[in-house]
């Protein structure tokens, strides 16, 4: 059964992220919340993840989620995404190379309260880097 409620919630935040309004789309999270991110072994507070989305939206233009599925129930909502975006301005020590990039995740959020308290990321951050220098993907 499909909570529209909870997904709704989940695609107000991602529309504020894509209008470039990252204070608009943490106003979706609770103070307290917490991302796990695949590799990572202590989670991102709101304000790590502030501070990332932040440098995230400078560096890539046109940064934009695309949704590709996303499905809940009760306080759970799992989301594909597609990121893409031009890598226009610094990012974390890497020089502007107007590469495009093109990146699918996958973000399971926990609400409570129509607030995200709990959200788990997963997909592969390197495709990410090797996007943006030269470095090729190989089958």
């Amino acid at each position: 059964m499909v909570d529209s409620k909870a997904a709704d919630a989940v695609r107000s935040a991602v529309a504020a992220f894509n209008d470039g309004d990252v204070d608009g789309y943490l106003g979706h999270f609770d103070p307290s919340s917490l991302r796990w991110v695949a590799g990572l072994t202590q989670p991102l507070t709101l304000t790590e993840i502030r501070a990332n989305l932040w440098q995230f939206h400078a560096a890539f233009e046109g940064l934009h989620l695309h949704e590709i599925l996303l499905f809940g129930q009760e306080r759970f909502v799992c989301a594909r995404w597609r990121m893409r975006g031009v890598h226009v301005n610094d990012y974390l020590g890497i020089a502007p190379t107007r590469r495009s990039i093109d990146v699918e995740t996958c973000e399971i959020y926990e609400l409570g309260d129509d607030l995200v308290v709990t959200t788990w990321t997963y997909g592969d951050v390197g495709h990410l880097f090797r996007q943006i220098t030269l470095e090729t993907d190989r089958a």
